[in-house]
């Protein structure tokens, strides 16, 4: 793991991070959230695995964006179901951080950016994927088809993590135009830990109700081509 190291007065040990979530959560410039308390991460040191922080009071936090791919690597169970499908089991994620955004708190506006210079991570895990008909593209097109399975991800994301009584840093999000082991357009909800943690499983079970909050959630939000409350921008 990566240990985090306090040095706001003397320095002392206040907590760690997985290595495969660490390029994320305490990349260099992060604000990590620990405690109730916001650090700034003024530098990773990936060979020795330490993160130095300083205790700070900003109006932002940071969110980090990566190249993910993913890899079924066994299936648990699946539905194909009428319309949509569904499945969950073991995968294989490989990441690359590449930016990260500086995101204010009052109105989620992005007030900055910066590069993130880390060697890619690969883990395995456990996902929850939902399948879309394998002829959408033909009806949508694809960059009509590329911004819908985007925007529908953004709200699962936002919305799994009530079923799971957990952060939305502790999932991570891919959407697949055409899935190599779904051979359909998909999108894979996958457990942030190594292993897992039984976060897939859990959106398996409740895969109904996750799509019924999700939509619900788009009815009664008031913008009209997208924002960050719902399908995330327009």
């Amino acid at each position: 793991n990566v240990v985090i190291i306090d040095t706001t007065r003397k320095s002392k040990v206040i907590g760690q991070v997985d290595t495969f979530a660490a390029p994320m959560l305490v990349h260099t410039d992060a604000i990590y959230l620990h405690a109730g308390r916001q650090y700034h991460v003024d530098y990773l040191d990936w060979a020795e695995k330490k993160a130095y922080v300083k205790q700070v009071a900003v109006e932002h936090y940071t969110d980090a964006n990566t190249n993910v791919r993913i890899a079924v690597l066994d299936d648990f169970d699946t539905d194909a179901g009428s319309k949509l499908g569904r499945g969950w089991g073991e995968v294989r994620i490989t990441s690359l951080p590449t930016i990260f955004k500086k995101i204010k708190l009052s109105n989620s506006d992005n007030i900055g950016w910066g590069k993130i210079d880390l060697p890619q991570q690969e883990t395995h895990t456990t996902s929850y994927w939902l399948t879309f008909p394998p002829d959408l593209e033909n009806y949508l097109g694809h960059e009509a088809l590329e911004s819908a399975l985007l925007g529908a991800a953004h709200i699962l994301h936002q919305i799994a993590p009530l079923f799971l009584m957990c952060d939305p840093r502790d999932l991570g999000r891919v959407a697949e135009i055409k899935s190599p082991f779904t051979q359909a357009p998909t999108i894979f909800l996958y457990d942030g830990s190594p292993g897992g943690v039984g976060f897939s499983e859990r959106l398996y079970q409740v895969h109904t109700d996750l799509l019924q909050q999700s939509e619900e959630l788009i009815r009664v939000c008031p913008c009209e081509e997208g924002c960050p409350s719902c399908v995330g921008p327009p």
